[in-house]
């Protein structure tokens, strides 16, 4: 019966499925996201921008007496579509629109229109595909665990146990707390533990974190999760142990394992240390 659940949750997050159909009996969502639309979105669409200025300017080029003018704005609309992105499509239809506006100006001659929307192409192309990987793309808390879902055409999912969640980190420069995102850390107990979703795969860190970029309102998302860790790792189960089921040196490993882990105060672990001395 358990390969039969496992293998029913994997199918459901392969079909990029929303966060209920995640969820096992029993298991509350207590907040769930995406990354930021315009960091997603925002490359698309200057590319976009860039692109049909560039149109524009070339279609009219032989219309118009400043010439030289807007071949330079032309040529300045590829750069920026280079350095916007320089490793995929902003560099080839950056590259492309150079190469055009150079035979333009070399043959001194007006290629057919629809050449010259050869950078837009390329434009459109990485904002349908942004587009299509925000819409799947999914950050999920529940009070049993950590779940992360990103992918294109091969979806790719994991989930962390809460209790295998040692501390939550926020990361926000200015910039970014300028546009309200920022980044999101669980580290986790295990050596392996977690993907970074702007990989091209899954990517196991070596320190054990699962990482969630550019989420919108981090620090919320953090005191959500946090609240939900603290919570469900009930020290009270420690400080509340029945005299006679646990050694008083077993106690003094537990406590400092929960200090280290910072699900007790310092003020609770030295009272508790202090008791469970006092046993000894």
């Amino acid at each position: 019966m358990g390969k039969g659940k496992g293998s029913s949750l994997m199918s459901r997050a392969a079909s990029g499925s929303p966060a209920s159909d995640y969820l096992i009996p029993g298991e509350n969502i207590k907040w769930q996201g995406k990354p930021s639309a315009i960091i997603i979105m925002g490359k698309g669409l200057l590319l976009t921008a860039f692109a049909l200025v560039y149109l524009v300017l070339m279609e009219f080029f032989h219309n118009s007496n400043d010439d030289l003018l807007i071949l330079a704005i032309a040529a300045l609309a590829c750069l920026l579509m280079i350095v916007t992105d320089r490793k995929r499509f902003g560099l080839i239809g950056g590259l492309a629109g150079l190469a055009l506006l150079t035979w333009t100006v070399l043959i001194d001659d007006s290629l057919a229109w629809y050449l010259y929307l050869i950078p837009l192409v390329f434009a459109l192309l990485l904002l349908i595909i942004n587009y299509i990987y925000l819409s799947r793309v999914l950050f999920v808390v529940t009070d049993q665990r950590i779940i992360t879902r990103y992918g294109i055409f091969t979806l790719r999912y994991a989930d962390t146990g809460i209790d295998k969640v040692q501390s939550v980190t926020t990361i926000q420069p200015w910039y970014e707390r300028l546009f309200g995102y920022g980044d999101v850390f669980f580290a986790t107990a295990g050596e392996k533990g977690g993907i970074d979703y702007e990989s091209p795969g899954i990517k196991l860190m070596s320190g054990g974190a699962v990482s969630w970029e550019n989420v919108g309102r981090p620090f919320e998302v953090t005191k959500i999760a946090s609240a939900v860790i603290h919570t469900d790792a009930t020290p009270v189960m420690v400080m509340n142990q029945p005299e006679g089921k646990m050694s008083p040196a077993e106690k003094l490993d537990k406590i400092e394992d929960l200090r280290k882990r910072g699900i007790i105060t310092q003020e609770e672990y030295e009272k508790e240390r202090k008791e469970a001395l006092e046993e000894l």
